[in-house]
């Protein structure tokens, strides 16, 4: 299954919070992940994200950023069809290659804590289990 991976653009937003809303083990929350929130992410960490597409359609996409110290994962999926394709390497790989380029040396991904085929895909980079850390989330509005 070929494909190729680009930036992930304004453009692609719509199409890219129904495929994530579709895959299995991820959460899209209405008030943090609509159009203009995704939009606003992309504008502050310009060139980070990306998306796979197979034939003009979107068969991957990962969500990317940074604070200026570390970096950030979200939204990491592959459609079913195009995983074992190493889809997700070649996005993560993109991603974290824009991470470098900023100097960025240290990145956390967000995985839902029972999503064990996300947690076995980041085995593969020695990616270590925070014990130590919960996190604590509050709304603003």
């Amino acid at each position: 299954m070929p494909y190729s991976i680009r930036p992930l653009v304004a453009s692609d937003v719509p199409a890219c919070i129904l495929f994530w809303r579709e895959t299995e083990g991820l959460v899209i929350r209405k008030e943090s992940d609509g159009p203009e929130s995704i939009e606003r992410f992309l504008n502050r960490n310009p060139g980070m994200s990306f998306v796979a597409e197979d034939q003009g359609e979107i068969v991957g996409a990962v969500l990317c950023g940074h604070d200026g110290r570390r970096g950030y994962v979200y939204h990491l999926a592959v459609r079913a069809d195009h995983r074992r394709a190493r889809c997700a390497t070649a996005l993560v790989d993109a991603a974290w290659q824009a991470l470098k380029a900023e100097g960025i040396t240290r990145c956390h991904a967000y995985v839902r804590a029972r999503n064990l085929t996300a947690m076995k895909f980041w085995d593969q980079y020695d990616a270590e289990l925070r014990r130590d850390i919960d996190v604590v989330s509050f709304k603003l509005a």
